[in-house]
């Protein structure tokens, strides 16, 4: 339906694949050793492999390690924290990891007589020595979802294979979908919904008087599940340096404030972070975040930051008229990169946000919904071998969800490891 990704976007605003024959999987948590609270996106792999994941939301991680690697070391990285590592052939699963933090004194650093956009430009610079310089494949775990008052409306998960080009170059990462299934056990949207099917009615009937035949009708829920957010495309087009971000770009520089707020450490490496902000509203927005960049090698090796939409004044008056109540939506942004034989390979990137949506009413109870959204890409499995790109009719539709664009096969996620939001109900696994 020609209007689907456009009435969505109205609702929202307005309210280890391969097999390496035997194999040993690790489940564990990741926490903090002190208050034992679960640590989001550590970094998880294999040291010196390609073989790798992220811990979720939850702190939760699965990883599948061949039998080959059995004597190969295990290991964590949380950026302020120690490494952890023990022997794949000692894990006892499920494992606890407790990390520690580890501060940097401002006496262990190499003071450099640098401004902040300093380091970010010379990291920028040093892209070539610092990321692949050919061409890699990887699988990885992508989902989104879409919440509303922690009720799902609408989960999605695939394992997609991606051909990633060097940075720098004109070729845009290329993936396609080789394992998809949307979730079944999904609730309803309540915010409006009687006014909003009404309104969906209303058209359904102008159309059929126009003459033009629908022979299915409108279900708002089945709307909201089929829209996408435009998939892995979408979200490997996030990645901060293959698509250069505004905090990132010397043209944009004047538009930001760059701070040095302190140090750190990451796979054992000095890092400096450089604390970015926008100078005021840009684009409807204001963009705030860090840059984490080692001071070994230069390397730009995870970013964070925050973007708060900022609904433009001349709209704020129609919202008030008809009634609405709407917080300013905001997103937050992870990037973290793992290293392999001393360069840095994207290891997982993520967004999520929302926004409180409220329907004044005169004499009756408001409408009130908190809306929250996350895409999530981790890439588990990295190949430098059987390099190519992905013919264009395979590549992903983004128009199209997920999982039409593969048979189903029920069989493999009732094998496939991999830890889901913790708040979805899954009864269909």
């Amino acid at each position: 339906m020609a209007h689907r990704s456009s009435y969505f976007l109205i609702i929202f605003l307005l309210m280890g694949l391969s097999s390496f024959g035997q194999s040993k999987t690790i489940e564990g948590v990741v926490l903090d050793v002190k208050n034992k609270l679960p640590l989001a996106f550590a970094t998880i792999g294999i040291s010196g492999t390609m073989v790798g994941t992220a811990s979720n939301a939850e702190g939760k991680f699965t990883l599948t390690a061949p039998d080959f690697l059995t004597d190969s070391i295990f290991t964590v990285s949380y950026m302020g924290y120690k490494n952890f590592t023990i022997k794949v052939s000692e894990i006892q699963s499920p494992l606890e990891v407790k990390l520690e933090e580890d501060a940097i004194t401002l006496h262990e650093v190499e003071v450099r007589p640098w401004q902040p956009w300093d380091y970010v430009w010379h990291a920028m610079q040093r892209i070539p020595e610092n990321y692949p310089k050919n061409p890699y494949m990887t699988h990885g775990y992508y989902t989104e979802y879409i919440s509303e008052n922690d009720v799902f409306l609408k989960f999605t998960e695939a394992v997609i294979e991606t051909y990633s080009p060097p940075y720098g170059g004109e070729t845009e990462s290329q993936s396609k979908v080789l394992k998809a299934r949307r979730g079944e056990d999904i609730g309803s949207l309540s915010f409006m919904r009687d006014k909003i099917e009404k309104k969906l009615e209303k058209e359904q009937r102008k159309a059929e008087k126009k003459g033009h035949e629908n022979d299915q009708s409108i279900n708002l829920d089945e709307e909201i599940i089929s829209a996408s957010f435009g998939g892995p495309k979408q979200i490997l087009s996030g990645d901060p340096l293959r698509d250069t971000a505004d905090f990132l770009n010397p043209d944009l520089r004047k538009k930001f404030k760059y701070s040095i707020d302190g140090y750190s450490r990451y796979f054992g490496e000095q890092v400096i972070i450089i604390g970015f902000k926008s100078k005021g509203t840009y684009d409807h927005q204001k963009l705030e975040g860090s840059t984490y960049i080692s001071m070994e090698s230069d390397a730009i090796i995870a970013m964070e930051f925050d973007i708060k939409v900022v609904i433009p004044v001349v709209v704020k008056p129609l919202i008030f008229v008809f009634g609405f109540g709407i917080t300013n939506p905001q997103l937050h942004a992870m990037v973290h990169y793992r290293p392999v034989n001393d360069l840095w390979y994207l290891n997982d990137i993520s967004i999520e946000g929302g926004t409180r949506l409220t329907k004044k009413k005169m004499f009756k109870k408001n409408d009130r919904s908190n809306f929250f959204m996350e895409i999530a890409l981790i890439n588990n499995q990295f190949s430098l071998e059987n390099v190519h790109e992905i013919p264009e009719v395979e590549r992903i539709d983004e128009d199209k969800p997920l999982e039409e664009q593969v048979d189903p096969d029920p069989e493999f996620w009732k094998t496939y490891q991999v830890v889901r939001p913790a708040r979805w109900n899954q009864n269909n696994k």
